[in-house]
């Protein structure tokens, strides 16, 4: 440091050892004065014994001044004086690093207690634990799902729902899945992610969970509801034209709630009751086939599941269906990435859903110019992707969340149950069938299975 005090006098104290070092040199050579020459050599000692002394305790006082410093501690008032003479404009520097040492350490802070009071408020049970089942956070969210109090490790911890014990177990690897569960008497659903979180050679067991039973309850609701209405739509549909039937045919044959005599019923009252009740065995019929279409979405099989090559499976498509791209004079392309990906699934159901699909890609199109585009991928979570994609008069905004409902469709012939069916099979594979359209321009049905 520029002009620095500590220089000049670490320069001037060498000087002066010097110097004594000539003298006691000639007084020891060039004269004979030994008491002389004694006291030269005992002042060179005390000259070289004060240099260090000095040295080491501007050291000293600077490393005292550090510590006292970091751990925000300015009784250190002689020794800053004393380093400030020594190194001028040291301790302003020192004063403004701690300064911003004092903001980091409160920004920290802040940012800590901000996450602290973000996770007790949050609804989601959070239980963070070591590898020694060392609790690190058990929120007060997790205490109330599971009906228990917080401890110092997951061993210490009484009264674990069984369902939950085995997530809970530090030997036991964590998977996300529902747990249903029973605290307090009443049931929840609690839908469990897990992830884990190392630490140089130390690695942390995060474990959340949410009660989803309200939102599942809720959705079952609405399902039900949704079922009602349609099957209340085409009850009412089969019954209205039947109770109107039955009401003329009694008129063929009532007068005034008395039986009409042979010789009142006329060949046209044999004829309009025969009609009446072919209408109503044709409407009976109707109504059988409706309730015999909605149990079909309860009969899905059981899967049977195998390694299954994606490509060999789209030209079976391709083949199947090249009589009815023929009468349309439409395209079926298919673009396979990588062309050897494979897919765990049941081939029947999983072709059954493919079929579905084009099936509805190709009613769609028009009647020249059509293309229907089958495309599967492999994404950063080796999951499999596979879209069906035509270029057809797609589905209103309005409709596209109502596709997947049974007995719903555009279609003049169309039952509504070979989306839903399809929706179901990619269930049963733990994956999703979504839709998205732009009418006039093309619609994309999407399965994403697990790889």
């Amino acid at each position: 440091m520029k002009n620095s005090r500590y220089s000049i006098v670490i320069v001037v104290r060498v000087i002066l050892i010097t110097l004594n070092c000539f003298i006691l040199i000639w007084l020891y050579t060039q004269t004979n004065r030994p008491a002389t020459t004694l006291f030269a050599l005992m002042l060179l000692i005390v000259q070289m014994v004060s240099l260090i002394y000095y040295h080491n305790r501007i050291n000293r006082d600077l490393a005292n001044f550090l510590v006292f410093l970091q751990e925000n501690d300015t009784t250190l008032a002689f020794s800053r004086k004393r380093i400030e003479r020594s190194f001028r404009g040291l301790t302003y520097h020192l004063d403004m690093i701690n300064q911003k040492l004092q903001v980091a350490r409160m920004d920290r802070e802040r940012q800590f207690h901000y996450l602290q009071a973000v996770v007790k408020q949050v609804d989601t049970g959070i239980i963070a634990y070591d590898e020694t089942g060392k609790i690190e956070l058990f929120n007060q969210a997790a205490q109330e799902l599971l009906g228990l109090h917080a401890a110092a490790k997951i061993d210490s911890i009484n009264n674990i729902p069984d369902e939950m014990a085995g997530l809970l177990s530090t030997g036991n690897r964590i998977t996300s899945s529902p747990v249903k569960i029973k605290t307090h008497g009443s049931e929840r659903v609690l839908a469990v992610k897990s992830a884990s979180l190392r630490f140089d050679d130390r690695i942390l067991r995060l474990l959340s969970f949410q009660n989803i039973k309200p939102e599942l309850d809720a959705g079952e609701l609405d399902a039900w509801r949704k079922l009602i209405r349609i099957q209340r739509h085409e009850i009412i549909n089969s019954i209205t034209p039947i109770t109107t039937l039955t009401t003329a045919i009694n008129r063929c044959f009532m007068k005034d709630r008395v039986q009409k005599n042979l010789q009142e019923i006329t060949d046209d009252h044999i004829a309009d009751a025969l009609k009446s009740v072919e209408v109503i065995e044709e409407r009976s019929r109707g109504l059988i086939d409706f309730v015999e279409r909605f149990r079909s979405l309860t009969d899905v099989p059981v899967l049977k599941i195998e390694n299954l090559d994606i490509h060999k499976l789209t030209k079976q498509l391709s083949t199947l269906f090249s009589k009815d791209l023929r009468v349309k004079k439409a395209k079926l392309s298919v673009s396979i990435c990588p062309e050897d990906l494979m897919i765990a699934a049941d081939e029947k159901l999983l072709k059954q859903v493919l079929i579905n699909l084009v099936k509805n890609s190709l009613e769609a199109l028009p009647n020249k110019g059509g293309v229907i585009d089958i495309s599967a991928v492999e994404d950063s979570h080796k999951n499999r992707i596979i879209t069906v994609t035509d270029n057809g008069m797609g589905i209103p905004k309005s409709m596209l969340e109502s596709v997947f409902v049974p007995s719903y469709t555009t279609k003049e012939n169309g039952s509504g149950i070979g989306l839903s069916i399809s929706r179901q099979i990619i269930q049963m594979h733990n994956g999703t069938l979504s839709v998205r359209s732009e009418p006039g321009k093309e619609t994309v049905f999407e399965i994403r299975l697990p790889g």
